[in-house]
C-alpha cells in the first residue's frame, strides 16, 4: 500500500485581525492557528470537519512546548475539541525534526492499514528569543546540559557555532560562503507576502554583527506563531472519499515513498567526535523508498543556522561541505548526478517557523511544487519534481528526520539500508591536571538573561582518549580569554584545573 498526501495548509499571524489577535491569550492563539489550518485544508479538499470526521482514523500532532502543552493527553483534547472523538492519537516530540517525524508516523500507519485516514496537524505560539528573555532562558535550560554546558554559558546559538567553526576548519568553508548563501535565501523570501522577511532587505551591517562565532542575526532562524495541517491516506481511501462525495473528485496527491529517522545524543557534549545523525536518517529514508539519491530533483533542507544547511545537505547527498557551500551560493546542491534547487521559499531563516514544527515551512515549500499547498510560495519549479526530499533537524543536531515524496506511483522495491557506523556517545570526566587539545572554540556575544555575561569564549577540547570536555578558557595568570584569535584548532593545548568550583581550561603556551 502506497501512502499519499492530499494537501498542506499553514496559518500565520497576519491572517488574523491584528487588534483581535494580539489580545488573545496564548492558548486562544494556539487554537486559532490549529483550527484555521485544519479548516483551510479541508476547504481545499472540498470538505469540512463534520463531513470527514466519520472517516478519520488517526490524529498525529506535535507538542506545543512553549505553552507547556506536553504529553499525549493534549493531543487527545485537541482532537476532541475539533470534533474528532475516538481517533487513535499520536504525539511527536523531536524538536525541529518533529514535522518529518509526524509525517513518518502517518506513513507507517497507512502502510500498515490501507483504511487509515490520518490528520497531521499542529500549532505553536513561541515568542522570538530576541524579545523574550524568559523564553531564551527556558530554551537554554532545555537544550544545554545542566552540569557540562550551562555553567560555562553555553547557548543554543553558541553550541551550533561551535559545530560550524569546526566544520569550517575541517572543510575550507568560509565566512564569505555563509554570507552569500544567507543573501541568496533572503532574496527568495523578500518577494513572498507570507514570509516573515517579506520586503525586508538584508544589510551588510546585519551580516557583520556577530551573535556567536560566525553567526549574525540573518544566519539564525526566526521564530513565529505558526500552524499547519495535512492529510495522509491511501489511494483506496481517497477514492472512497471521492465516491462518497466527502472530498472533491479532482483532488490531487503525491506519494509518500520513504521515511527515515535517526537520533544521536541529547546534548552537544555527548556527541562523540561531533558526529551527526543526518546521513543515517537519509539512508533509511532512501532505502525504504527503493529509490536512489540521484533520483531526487528537489529538496527542502532544515536551515536553523546557515552552517547547518551546508552540513546536512552534504551528509544527505554525500557531497563535501565545501562543494556544497559553493553550489548553495546559487541555491542548489548536488545529488551526485545534477545540481538541484532547494528551499525556494527561503527556508526557516526567512519564512515562518514555530520551533518544534518549523519543518512545516518545508512541507509548504514542497507541496507548492505539486500544486498541493493552500497558500503556495511564489517561487516554483517549471515542472513538478519527480522526487522531493524533506529534511528536519532537532536539538543540537541530535535527531534527524527525512521524508521522500514522489509525483508518480513508485515501482522500486524496499532495500536494506547500507551498514553505517553506529554513533558513539561521549561521557565527560575531566580531572585537574589532565591535558587536552582544543577541538573547536567560539565567542558568544549574545546571552540575555544568562548568568554569564558576554563576551566570553566556550571551548570544546579533546583528551587523548577521545573524551570531549566543554569549558571556558583562561590564561596562566587566571585572566579569562574571550577571543579565539591566536588559537589553533587541533593544535592548541590546555590543562584542566578547578576554578570557582568547576573544571576550567587553562591555555598552555
Amino acid at each position: 500500500m502506497d501512502p499519499i498526501l492530499l494537501g498542506v495548509s499553514d496559518t500565520i499571524e497576519s491572517e488574523f485581525d491584528s487588534e483581535i489577535y494580539k489580545n488573545l491569550s496564548p492558548i486562544e492563539k494556539y487554537h486559532s492557528l490549529l483550527f484555521r489550518s485544519v479548516d483551510k485544508l479541508f476547504g481545499f479538499l472540498g470538505t469540512d470537519r463534520s463531513l470527514i470526521a466519520p472517516y478519520l482514523t488517526d490524529f498525529v500532532s506535535i507538542e506545543a512546548q512553549s505553552l507547556g502543552r506536553e504529553g499525549y493527553g493534549f493531543t487527545v483534547k485537541d482532537a476532541n475539541d475539533m470534533g474528532f472523538g475516538g481517533l487513535a492519537c499520536h504525539t511527536v516530540d523531536l524538536g525541529g525534526a518533529s514535522v518529518g517525524g509526524a509525517i513518518g508516523q502517518a506513513h507507517t500507519i497507512v502502510k500498515a492499514n490501507p483504511y487509515a485516514v490520518v490528520l497531521v496537524a499542529a500549532a505553536d505560539v513561541p515568542k522570538s528569543v530576541f524579545k523574550q528573555i524568559s523564553d531564551l532562558k527556558r530554551l537554554t535550560a532545555t537544550v544545554c546540559h545542566k552540569d557540562w554546558e550551562m555553567p560555562y554559558g553555553a547557548t543554543l546559538i553558541g553550541l551550533y557555532s561551535l559545530l560550524c567553526e569546526r566544520m569550517m576548519f575541517d572543510t575550507g568553508v568560509t565566512s564569505e560562503d555563509l554570507e552569500e548563501i544567507t543573501k541568496h535565501f533572503r532574496s527568495l523570501a523578500e518577494t513572498n507576502p507570507r514570509a516573515f522577511q517579506y520586503q525586508k532587505p538584508l544589510t551588510e551591517k546585519q551580516l557583520k554583527k556577530p551573535l556567536s562565532g560566525v553567526y549574525s542575526t540573518p544566519m539564525i532562524a526566526i521564530v513565529t506563531d505558526h500552524g499547519f495541517a495535512t492529510l495522509v491516506t491511501s489511494e483506496f481511501m481517497k477514492q472512497k472519499l471521492i465516491e462518497n462525495k466527502i472530498i472533491k473528485k479532482d483532488s490531487s496527491h503525491i506519494y509518500l515513498v520513504g521515511s527515515g529517522q535517526s537520533a544521536h545524543a541529547e546534548y552537544f557534549i555527548q556527541k562523540k567526535d561531533l558526529k551527526s545523525p543526518a546521513a543515517l536518517a537519509c539512508e533509511r529514508a532512501v532505502a525504504s523508498s527503493g529509490l536512489k539519491r540521484s533520483d531526487i530533483e528537489y529538496a527542502w533542507i532544515y536551515d536553523c543556522f546557515t552552517g547547518m544547511i551546508i552540513h546536512e545537505a552534504g551528509l544527505y547527498f554525500g557531497v563535501s561541505p565545501k562543494d556544497t557551500a559553493t553550489s548553495l551560493r546559487k541555491g542548489k546542491i548536488s545529488n551526485g548526478v545534477r545540481e538541484i534547487p532547494i528551499n525556494l521559499g527561503g527556508g526557516i531563516l526567512n519564512y515562518q517557523a514555530a520551533m518544534a514544527l518549523s519543518g512545516a515551512t518545508g512541507l509548504v515549500d514542497i507541496a507548492s511544487q505539486y500544486g498541493l499547498a493552500v497558500d503556495p510560495i511564489p517561487e516554483k519549479l517549471p515542472t513538478p519534481p519527480k522526487v522531493s526530499l524533506l529534511g528536519g533537524n532537532g536539538g543540537i543536531d541530535s535527531i534527524n528526520s527525512v521524508i521522500l515524496f514522489a509525483k508518480d506511483k513508485p515501482e522500486s522495491v524496499i532495500r536494506e539500508p547500507m551498514a553505517l557506523k553506529p554513533l558513539e556517545v561521549n561521557v565527560p570526566s575531566p580531572k585537574p591536571g589532565e591535558k587536552a587539545t582544543i577541538l573547536t572554540a567560539s565567542t558568544i556575544y549574545f546571552n540575555p538573561g544568562g548568568e554569564k555575561k558576554p563576551p566570553y569564549l566556550i571551548v570544546c577540547s579533546k583528551k587523548e582518549n577521545g573524551e570531549m570536555v566543554l569549558t571556558n578558557l583562561f590564561a596562566k595568570d587566571g585572566t579569562e580569554i574571550v577571543s579565539k584569535e591566536g588559537l589553533e584548532l587541533g593544535k592548541s593545548k590546555l590543562e584542566f584545573q578547578e576554578k570557582d568550583g568547576k573544571i576550567q581550561g587553562f591555555l598552555l603556551s
